[in-house]
């Protein structure tokens, strides 16, 4: 196997504080949720430095079709800004769907956004309301192409990327996919036969193309500068600066399974847990208020957010993660340097998320705990390994090993290469 690579920056190395036994109370004030996501932390932050000596490449219009969550649109954010960088004049559109999170994301990114017609697949019961809800969305994906005259189509996975996949390849122009994730989904198995390549983050991720090792780009709100230590990053968010930190979230919209769990484990045994700081993202306001009774509850300290938009700041907070399967997570995670108990999402398409996490703990970046069976054991063995120092440090360099940090840069070149019609050796076919 033979898979493109190039050479990575130095990383941070790790910060972390000391153990010490917390005194029981409130915790500190903090700036207000969204303060937290600095302007310094809008930029993909390491690629930017890998080409401040090179001539600028051509410019390109570039349309990214699908996506829907964070996991996939944020990553090509930071590829769709290192194209600013690198290309100075490209153009950038988004092709996806009317989710009002896919609306959210890519307004605050500053990128154009264009909902299309789609349907999602719901079995062979729904096959004609999928083939027609799929015709629908080649047609208005044609006269979007037209006006915008792509020079390259990416595809990001789910359902809405078939139409301008399909759309651009009625007018000849060139599709790569992006698949952040060790088991591709449906749409871009789909597309494979007529992508010219796929930028993947794991090794044993399988596609009918070409493939290239690029990583999941990192976008600037999961960057935190490198100067921020971790003792400003707890005070930016209202936690002590001494002892132990976990995060816990369970995505852009948070998860009600990983919720009641911590609540369960809060209420079943409240003492172990105080020495720790938590800080939860719930998902919501409704899910939050429950968790901060429960935190108050048992004395635990803690600071429970619905969203945190600026989550670099978190990461460089924690000592440890409690994460959802996503690729894009576990790639933020990587370049964080930051180790992880990961609980896959039993739901998750093709079971995607359980083959990323036991990718992640493979690189020895953390463990797995699956959904069925966290129990009273499973928050011990939190709770043991955030209070093991040879732990922590260990697991965090192999983390931040598996880390590929110039996954923007090499994508926004390889998506100018192709633009262009210029030929790039080093690629997979698998």
């Amino acid at each position: 196997m033979n898979l493109d690579s190039s050479a990575t920056l130095a990383r941070p190395s790790a910060r972390r504080s000391p153990r010490s036994r917390l005194h029981r109370g409130g915790i500190t004030p903090s700036v207000l949720p969204e303060e937290v996501c600095l302007p310094e932390l809008t930029t993909d932050a390491w690629s930017r430095t890998l080409a401040d000596a090179i001539p600028a490449l051509p410019a390109t219009r570039v349309l990214f079709a699908g996506g829907g969550t964070g996991g996939h649109l944020y990553p090509a954010a930071a590829v769709a800004r290192r194209l600013e960088d690198l290309a100075p004049g490209s153009e950038v559109v988004f092709a996806g769907s009317d989710r009002p999170l896919e609306r959210q994301i890519l307004s605050g990114c500053g990128f154009r956004h264009v909902a299309l017609p789609t349907a999602p697949w719901r079995g062979a019961r729904h096959a004609l309301s999928f083939a027609w809800g799929q015709a629908r969305g080649v047609m208005a994906a044609r006269r979007l192409v037209r006006d915008f005259r792509p020079q390259v189509i990416v595809g990001l996975g789910g359902f809405p990327s078939v139409g301008p996949a399909l759309a651009g390849r009625l007018s000849g122009i060139p599709l790569a996919l992006f698949e952040p994730n060790a088991s591709a989904g449906k749409a871009n198995l789909l597309l494979a036969r007529w992508a010219e390549e796929a930028y993947v983050h794991f090794d044993q991720t399988a596609l009918g193309c070409p493939r290239v090792a690029s990583g999941t780009p990192v976008d600037g709100r999961a960057v935190a500068p490198e100067s921020l230590t971790q003792s400003e990053a707890r005070r930016r968010l209202g936690l002590p600066c001494e002892g132990r930190v976990l995060l816990v979230m369970g995505g852009s919209q948070g998860s009600s399974a990983i919720n009641r769990w911590i609540e369960a484990a809060l209420s079943a045994a409240p003492e172990a847990a105080r020495e720790l700081s938590v800080l939860h993202l719930a998902g919501d306001e409704a899910q939050a208020e429950g968790l901060r009774a429960a935190y108050d509850l048992a004395g635990v300290r803690h600071r429970v957010l619905a969203f945190l938009p600026g989550i670099g700041v978190a990461y460089r907070a924690a000592d440890l993660a409690l994460v959802r399967g996503g690729g894009a997570t576990l790639a933020e995670l990587g370049a964080a340097g930051l180790p992880g108990c990961v609980i896959p999402m039993p739901a998750s398409a093709g079971d995607h998320q359980r083959h990323n996490a036991e990718a992640f703990a493979a690189s020895g970046a953390g463990w797995v705990e699956p959904q069925a069976e966290l129990d009273q054991a499973a928050w011990s063995r939190i709770l043991d390994r955030i209070g093991d120092e040879t732990w922590l440090l260990e697991h965090a360099e192999a983390a931040r090993a598996a880390a590929r940090e110039d996954a923007a840069d090499v994508v926004a070149r390889r998506i100018v290469s192709l633009g262009h019609g210029l030929k790039r050796a080093g690629v997979d076919d698998r």
